[in-house]
Order: C-alpha cells, then sequence, then structure tokens
C-alpha cells in the first residue's frame, strides 16, 4: 500500500511537467478535451467492471452534477490555462496549500472545527504564497507569470471545494463511483468548451512524444493514480493516506527543475517552507483532513 501511495505521490508530481511540456505543443483546452473523454469512458467501464450501477438518488444526481461543474470543469479550466502560463514548480507549490484550504472551508461549511494554530497556519500558507506569486524568477529559465498563478490558485480553490462538498457523498457510494459519475458531468460541461480548441488544433504536427504524454496524462495522472489512492483509502484508511498528498509539492517543484530547466530562487524557497510550516500548523493536534482524491491532476 504504502509504495503503490509513493508512485501516486511521483505520478501526480511527474504529470505537472508533462502536461506542462504538451500544452507547449497542443492548444490546452484541445489537450484536455482528449485526455478527459479518454479518462471518463475509462472509469466509468471500470465502475460497470466492478458490477456497480450507474443510477443515483435525485437528490444525489444534483449533487454530482455539482460536483463535476466544480470539480472538473471550473478546476480544470483553471489549471490547465494556469499551468500553460507558469512553471511547475509554481503550480506544485499553489497546489501545496490544498490541505489549509480544505480545513478552513470545513470550519466555514460546519464540517469541523479549527483551533487558533489552524487559522495561523493559514496565514502563514498563504503569506507563502504571497512568495511564490509575487516573487521575481531570475532569468534564463522558464518564467512564470500573475496570471497563470492566479488561474492555479483558483483551481486549488475549486478543487478544495470539491473534496470537502464529496464528503457526504463518500458516505452512501463509492470513492470510484462519485469520481467517475462527477468526472463524467463534468466533461459534459467542459466538452463544448474544447471544441473550438479540439478543431483549430493542427493534429499532423501533435508529435508521438505529445501524444504519450496525452495518454500519460490520461491512464496514469486520471485513472491508476485513482486507483492506487482508493486502494489505500480502502486499506489504511483516509488518514494515513491523506499524508502522501503533502509530498506532490516538494516532488513536483524538483520534477520541474530536473525536466523543464525551472529555476528554484530565493523567494520561491522561502515561500514553500512557508507553505509546509503552515500546513503544520494547520495539522497541529489534530487529525488530517480527510481527503478522498488525489489534487492537481
Amino acid at each position: 500500500t504504502d509504495l503503490g501511495l509513493l508512485a501516486v505521490v511521483f505520478i501526480c508530481a511527474l504529470n505537472l511537467s508533462i502536461v506542462k511540456m504538451a500544452v507547449e505543443a497542443m492548444k490546452p483546452l484541445a489537450f484536455n478535451g482528449v485526455r478527459f473523454a479518454l479518462a471518463s469512458a475509462t472509469l466509468l467501464l471500470l465502475v460497470r467492471g466492478r458490477g456497480e450501477s450507474y443510477a443515483v438518488p435525485k437528490n444525489d444526481l444534483f449533487r454530482l452534477i455539482a460536483l463535476g461543474l466544480m470539480g472538473h470543469t471550473l478546476y480544470q479550466i483553471c489549471f490547465i490555462e494556469g499551468l500553460a502560463r507558469t512553471t511547475a514548480s509554481h503550480t506544485a507549490l499553489i497546489f501545496g496549500t490544498s490541505p489549509v484550504i480544505v480545513a478552513l472551508l470545513s470550519q466555514l461549511l460546519g464540517h469541523e472545527q479549527v483551533g487558533g494554530a489552524a487559522w495561523m497556519g493559514a496565514v502563514l500558507a498563504f503569506a507563502g504564497e504571497y512568495l511564490i506569486i509575487a516573487g521575481k524568477a531570475p532569468t534564463g529559465g522558464p518564467a512564470p507569470s500573475l496570471a497563470g498563478d492566479l488561474l492555479v490558485l483558483a483551481a486549488a480553490c475549486w478543487w478544495c471545494l470539491y473534496t470537502v462538498l464529496a464528503q457526504p457523498l463518500l458516505s452512501r457510494h463509492s470513492p470510484l463511483k462519485v469520481t467517475a459519475l462527477s468526472m463524467a458531468w463534468g466533461f459534459l460541461a467542459l466538452a463544448p468548451l474544447c471544441v473550438p480548441s479540439l478543431l483549430e488544433q493542427e493534429w499532423r504536427r501533435v508529435s508521438p512524444m505529445v501524444w504519450a504524454s496525452t495518454l500519460y496524462s490520461c491512464f496514469f495522472a486520471l485513472v491508476l493514480a485513482y486507483i492506487l489512492w482508493y486502494r489505500s483509502v480502502h486499506k489504511v484508511g483516509n488518514v494515513r493516506t491523506a499524508v502522501y498528498s503533502n509530498l506532490v509539492p516538494v516532488t513536483g517543484t524538483l520534477a520541474g527543475w530536473l525536466f523543464l530547466g525551472e529555476k528554484l530562487y530565493p523567494t520561491l524557497l522561502l515561500g514553500a517552507a512557508a507553505i509546509f510550516g503552515g500546513i503544520v500548523l494547520t495539522r497541529w493536534k489534530r487529525a488530517p483532513i480527510e481527503e478522498s482524491v488525489p489534487a492537481a491532476d
């Protein structure tokens, strides 16, 4: 189980660099349209392969549609367009605040009470966000942009809202079913937005490497990572599983440095330290937020 979770960490971290390279050769929404069509179909087939029905009560159906719009349509638009405009390192670290955002949303929605240390952690984590977004990258490498960073931050907020609001459904349906159905509804809303990019894309110029990146991002980051994640949730519980999500910002930043030549500069490292300090304070004397899905896919 631990080896499977480590695989999830490296799949998600490498996926940031792979997606970044792919969207430099393909239109971001064309890339997203292809990978989400394949991932949605694959997950729906897996649900049926496990003998589960697609049927849900009407109230749950409306919630699944809302979750699909938040956790897949809006999230993916902000994520893919943001990553196309900023660096993989910035994306990984901005998503590192997800446990803090989830904690604050849980407090605001009355799902869970957080103490003074958690609020201090939130302030520290968002100070780290400011350092990363406002800091100036050195010349000579890929450059982030303010618009890209803010889009990624918006994506992280949509993802966290999806995570918190999905909890009631996960008590009545399997995580795989919730993910498959919400992704399918999200894709139905995302598909019309992808059509213009799909029509404008010069497919003959898409290299085999970019196609391989698209398939990796679909079957490894959106399908295999979910399966391994849920296998761990079933075997060792949400708390122990969620701890591994904290490794993604580290490995994602290192992957951007190794594979994309992104620079590690003082304000980036200081911002990363502040974010991790904020996560520690947010989780101080309390169990980690129970998460059901990995972020930054």
